[in-house]
């Protein structure tokens, strides 16, 4: 297989990546970091893990009070909630509103499903495997070189 199948297969999964992201701005109305936000917290959610504020910084790679403010402006606008976290009572997890997840289930149609199939057909090792060669990836399209190991 020659570098130009891959970078195609590359440019093949920007595609429908973007793609999923314009069909869900369309129809939940929210864009830019504020998908990235809800659908981080979609998959969080669908994994059966809970969001805290911390683990938004981290994904996004801005500092606690821009995703405070994000937090913020979605909890305003009905999208976003914090509800308690039952072992800290100081901290809060960041969940979507019954509403919103109403509404992005149906923005995702049946590829949160369809893609949830394909990983689980994945051995322990193929899904090592595979997040360490989209790491390389990110690391190689954010301008630099990943490492050979």
């Amino acid at each position: 297989m020659s570098d130009l199948d891959v970078m195609g297969a590359l440019t093949r999964l920007e595609q429908a990546s973007t793609a999923l992201r314009n069909r869900l701005r369309d129809r939940t109305g929210v864009s830019g970091t504020d998908l990235s936000v809800l659908q981080y917290v979609w998959r969080a959610k669908s994994g059966e893990r809970s969001v805290r504020v911390k683990d938004l910084t981290s994904h996004l790679g801005l500092t606690g009070p821009a995703v405070t403010g994000i937090i913020d402006r979605l909890e305003r606008q009905g999208i976003l909630q914090r509800v308690p976290n039952p072992e800290d009572g100081r901290s809060r997890f960041i969940e979507l509103t019954p509403g919103q997840e109403q509404v992005f289930a149906a923005a995702l149609d049946s590829t949160n499903e369809q893609l949830h199939e394909l990983l689980s057909s994945f051995s322990e090792r193929e899904r090592r495997r595979l997040v360490r060669i989209v790491d390389r990836i990110v690391v190689a399209l954010d301008g630099g070189v990943p490492p050979t190991t």
